[in-house]
């Protein structure tokens, strides 16, 4: 069994369902982007025109955060290959649904500034350590790359007929689809119980924290137990 189980479809899909719950949540709620940066770059000077300088920096808090965890991130992933840790990604998740749990809670919700970061720099780490299904890339907290993945596969396809371009087209198609079905979920459960929505990306991710906790430790004991079957002696 291959230890790259955190590129299957069934992971990739959920983190983007929870990536377009992430930016929905955090628009209606606190008139901010999760990952989005360029709209919140955009919003900033657009406040800023306005003189409403306290959503221009709720805005570059955001980005400034992001930017930092995507730095994290890269650092976290180059300690933990020196290490030989082939499943720190776990430690991702279940960071993740902390955080989304904690924010659930009224005496952090009410803080517009340190949701919005807290929530920037999470999103920023999922991204740079979850970014491929099976072998292909894609993006998991916004989609204009993938609406662009999903034309020119089409185009390709329309073009050439060959099935590798129908198998892309249907790989960035089934992301996008993801994405819009979490920011429609995620609006609608906001509508019904309010800021409490948040709960709904914690728990989608400590889900997804057990289930690939199950994957790990059932691909070591398929490992253990291969090792010891070819090292039993005649």
């Amino acid at each position: 069994m291959k230890h790259s189980f955190h590129e299957d479809q069934f992971v990739g899909l959920l983190l983007t369902f929870i990536g377009g719950a992430m930016d929905a949540y955090t628009y209606i709620h606190y008139d901010a982007f999760a990952s989005a940066q360029t709209g919140n770059l955009v919003l900033a000077i657009i406040h800023g025109f306005s003189g409403d300088w306290a959503s221009v920096g709720k805005k570059l808090l955001s980005t400034l955060f992001f930017f930092v965890g995507i730095l994290l991130a890269k650092f976290a992933i180059d300690y933990f290959r020196k290490k030989n840790w082939h499943f720190w990604r776990l430690f991702v998740l279940y960071y993740e649904a902390v955080i989304f749990f904690v924010i659930s809670l009224k005496v952090v919700n009410v803080y517009p500034a340190l949701v919005t970061v807290l929530i920037a720099f999470t999103a920023a780490i999922q991204w740079i350590a979850f970014d491929k299904i099976n072998g292909r890339a894609y993006t998991n907290l916004f989609t204009t790359g993938n609406l662009k993945g999903v034309a020119t596969n089409l185009y390709d396809y329309l073009k050439t007929k060959e099935q590798k371009d129908w198998e892309n087209f249907m790989h960035f198609l089934r992301v996008v689809l993801s994405f819009i079905a979490g920011g429609v979920v995620s609006i609608a459960c906001y509508h019904w119980i309010g800021y409490k929505a948040v709960l709904l990306i914690a728990i989608i991710f400590i889900l997804l924290a057990l289930y690939e906790t199950l994957m790990t430790l059932r691909f070591y004991r398929e490992t253990s137990f291969s090792i010891g079957k070819n090292n039993k002696l005649p």
